[in-house]
C-alpha cells in the first residue's frame, strides 16, 4: 500500500510538472505575434527615446564642462547594450511568457488603432514626465531622505 501511495504521488508530481511545463511552451507562431505586438507598440523606438531621456535626466547632475563627454559615453554604451536589435527577441519571450497568442494578435489591433497610435505619440512625453515627477519627489524630500540614509549606516 505504501509503494503505490509512493508511485501515485510520484506520477502525479510527473503530470503535474508536464502540465506546468506544457503551459509555458512557447511556438515561433506566439513568439511572431508578441514581436508583432512590440513592433506596432513602437516599443524600439520607445525604447531609444526613453534611453534618450534617462541619459539626459541622469546628465542634469553632471558639470558643463563635462556633460557632452558623459552624454556620449552614456549614449554609446546603452546603444551597445541596450538596443532594439540586441533585445527584441528576449523581450518577444518575455511578452509571450505573459500572455496568449490571441491577446498578442489583439494588441496589435490595438497598437494600429488610432487610439494606440496616439498612446505611441504620447508615450515618451509620459515617461519623461513621470521621471521628472519622482525626481521633484525626490528632491522635495532628499533631507529626509539624506538623514534616513545617515541613520541606516552610522556606526552603532
Amino acid at each position: 500500500m505504501k509503494l503505490y501511495l509512493i508511485i501515485t504521488c510520484f506520477l502525479f508530481f510527473c503530470f503535474a510538472a508536464k502540465a506546468q511545463t506544457a503551459a509555458t511552451v512557447i511556438t515561433p507562431a506566439h513568439l511572431k505575434a508578441a514581436e508583432d505586438a512590440l513592433v506596432a507598440s513602437g516599443a524600439g523606438i520607445q525604447m531609444k527615446e526613453n534611453i534618450s531621456s534617462m541619459i539626459k535626466q541622469a546628465s542634469t547632475g553632471v558639470p558643463d564642462d563635462k556633460k557632452v563627454k558623459f552624454t556620449e559615453i552614456m549614449a554609446g554604451f546603452m546603444n551597445k547594450y541596450m538596443n532594439w536589435d540586441l533585445l527584441k527577441d528576449q523581450m518577444a519571450a518575455m511578452y509571450a511568457q505573459e500572455f496568449t497568442e490571441k491577446e498578442l494578435k489583439e494588441l496589435t489591433v490595438f497598437y494600429l488603432s488610432p487610439l494606440g497610435k496616439k498612446l505611441n505619440q504620447k508615450q515618451p512625453v509620459l515617461f519623461q514626465k513621470g521621471a521628472q515627477m519622482g525626481q521633484q519627489t525626490v528632491a522635495a524630500h532628499q533631507a529626509e531622505l539624506q538623514q534616513l540614509m545617515q541613520d541606516a549606516f552610522k556606526d552603532k
